[in-house]
This record gives C-alpha cells, sequence and structure tokens, in this order.
C-alpha cells in the first residue's frame, strides 16, 4: 500500500506543478482560506487512483465528498496543503496522503515537488525523506529548539488565534517558523530539521500523514494538554520526545487565567 500511495502522490506532484507560478484562477472558500482549480483536479485524480486500487476503503478529502467512516481502512487526502502558499507562487505546499485504520496511523506520505523533498513512512517500518531512513533531532534544551506552527483560518475574529502560545515560545526558544503547511512543518520535525510543533484547528488530511512519519521517526505526538494524540481532532503536539514536556508546561502556562500567567 505505500508503494501505491508513494506512486499515486508522484502522479499528484506532476498535475500540481503545471499550475504552480502559472496564473491559475483562484477562488475564495472565506475571507482566509483559498481553493484553486489544481486543488480540485489533484484530489480527483487521488481519489480515483485509490479507488481503483482499494475499493474497499472510504476516502476523505479536503475538496471532495467525505465519504461517512463505518469501520473501514480510510484514506485522508490533501491534495495541496499549503493551497495560499501555492496560490502566491511560495514554495512550501505539498500533497498528503495518510491511511488510518482501527484509529491508528498506517502510513504517510509527504511530497513537497518545489522543494524536491518527499517523506514516507509505515507504522513499523521507519520513516525516509527521498528514500533514506530520517530520525527526529536529539536537542534536550528549549533554548536550543527551532520550532513550526501555524495560525487558523478564524483569526480575524477569534480568541483562540495561537498568539499567546507564540509569545510564550518566542520567549524560550532559539527560533520560530510559520511556513503555512501543516504536513511539511510534521516532517521537518520528523527528519530533524525542526524540533517541535504545535497548531491546532485543523483538519485530519492536515496532520494524519505528517503524524505517522513523526512516529515512525522516534517523535512524539500528543494532544494539548498531554493526551494521547488524535489528528482527526485537529490539534496537535509533535517533538523529539526531549523536549515534550518542555513544551507541554509553555502551552499550559499560555492558557491559564491571566492573573495566573506571571507564576508560571
Amino acid at each position: 500500500m505505500l508503494t501505491v500511495a508513494l506512486e499515486i502522490a508522484s502522479e499528484a506532484t506532476g498535475l500540481m506543478c503545471a499550475g504552480f507560478r502559472a496564473g491559475v484562477a483562484v477562488h475564495k472558500k472565506d475571507a482566509i482560506d483559498l481553493l484553486t482549480e489544481y486543488d480540485l483536479r489533484v484530489e480527483d485524480h487521488i481519489r480515483r487512483r485509490l479507488r481503483a486500487a482499494f475499493p474497499e476503503h472510504a476516502i476523505v478529502g479536503e475538496e471532495g465528498e467525505r465519504q461517512p467512516l463505518d469501520g473501514r481502512p480510510v484514506w485522508y487526502v490533501d491534495p495541496i496543503d499549503g493551497t495560499t502558499n501555492y496560490a502566491h507562487g511560495h514554495p512550501f505546499f505539498a500533497v498528503s496522503i495518510a491511511l488510518w485504520d482501527n484509529g491508528e496511523g498506517r502510513l504517510g506520505v509527504v511530497s513537497a515537488p518545489a522543494l524536491g523533498v518527499t517523506w514516507a513512512a509505515e507504522r513499523g517500518g521507519g520513516a525516509t525523506r527521498n528514500g533514506r531512513p530520517c530520525r527526529v533531532s536529539e536537542r534536550a534544551e528549549l533554548s536550543d529548539a527551532l520550532c513550526a506552527t501555524g495560525f487558523p483560518y478564524d483569526r480575524w475574529t477569534s480568541d483562540e488565534d495561537n498568539l499567546r502560545e507564540l509569545a510564550a515560545f518566542l520567549k524560550r526558544v532559539r527560533g520560530v517558523r510559520r511556513c503555512g503547511s501543516a504536513a511539511i512543518d510534521l516532517c521537518l520535525v520528523a527528519d530533524g530539521t525542526y524540533d517541535l510543533y504545535w497548531e491546532q484547528k485543523l483538519n485530519p488530511w492536515d496532520l494524519c500523514a505528517g503524524a505517522v512519519i513523526v512516529e515512525a521517526a522516534g517523535g512524539q505526538l500528543s494532544g494539548y494538554a498531554g493526551e494521547r494524540a488524535d489528528p482527526r481532532s485537529g490539534r496537535l503536539v509533535a517533538s523529539n520526545g526531549l523536549l515534550h514536556e518542555a513544551a507541554l508546561e509553555v502551552l499550559a502556562a499560555t492558557r491559564r487565567p491571566v492573573s495566573t500567567l506571571g507564576d508560571a
């Protein structure tokens, strides 16, 4: 199944590259969230290929029909994770394909064609970057950490905008990057580029493939309070494991009432 997923991802990246920096039509889902014709074309191709290869499986994608989750294995598909980047000619975008079964991630593929990188993993089989094994970093101090995060589409109107969390981490880590693709951010944790990543208000197709790859690379996943990770919940902390508790402490401090933050 991983071999088939890699083949489909390669085909999908070929399709999306045809429209990159080519003046594609861009539509607005809302004030911030964008959609291009290639999101639709790529997802349609992936769905047709997955249906042909695995007719007994369900498929849940960002742009198309979302089939009921009725106990079958399910593929989570993001045809272009980082559509805003893609629409603006920024190279941080990727196709993300994951297979989940019985509540667990089985395999993940994330391919970023403008970066020339494909990450892949199968549960129990390790993670790869361009076909070569990759592992999480070994940095053990938060002050040495390079981190990644992102911001929700409703940040103009919601207080849950990740700004408190960002401010807290900026005071404690070496740097924070915001590159606009959760799938790529997770894979950069898996290959040791980033040391940790946090974000919320995302969708399963944003997170599921990268989460499989992080765990296969030796990393750690959880929710914001340290609970068992479920990328389908839309909230995730991913790290090299060595920094995980420290990251959770920062998040916990930002989420206490303002009057107690000075005691954190």
